[in-house]
């Protein structure tokens, strides 16, 4: 699991809400230290803290895990797919020449890496 990358993004949704790490820390029901901790990505916390502290946060479980899991970014793709089934055939079109362009420049410079 990528905790740095979860840490990151709890910290992103703190930050959009304008609170502190002690006045959100205080809404989860969590010590200062242990928030400031899971930020960092040296803590992962357990699942009754986690589901507390995205529902105080406001964020979504796929969005904060989307670099730690792979199937946050099947859910991504299938949002992406389901927005380009509601365009126009024309529109439809581009975007996927689009897509596969991006896709086709992404793989040529991993080789390169």
């Amino acid at each position: 699991m990528n905790s740095d990358s979860m840490g990151k993004k709890i910290r992103e949704y703190r930050s959009k809400q304008g609170w502190s790490i002690e006045e959100c820390s205080e809404k989860i029901g969590i010590s200062a230290q242990y928030l400031g901790n899971i930020e960092r990505g040296n803590k992962v916390p357990q699942l009754k803290t986690f589901i507390k502290m995205l529902n105080v946060l406001n964020a979504s479980a796929d969005d904060v895990l989307q670099d730690s899991l792979t199937v946050g970014y099947k859910n991504k793709s299938n949002d992406l797919l389901s927005k380009i089934e509601e365009l126009d055939v024309e529109h439809k079109r581009q975007a996927i020449e689009i897509f596969e362009s991006v896709i086709s420049i992404l793989k040529n410079s991993k080789n390169t890496l």
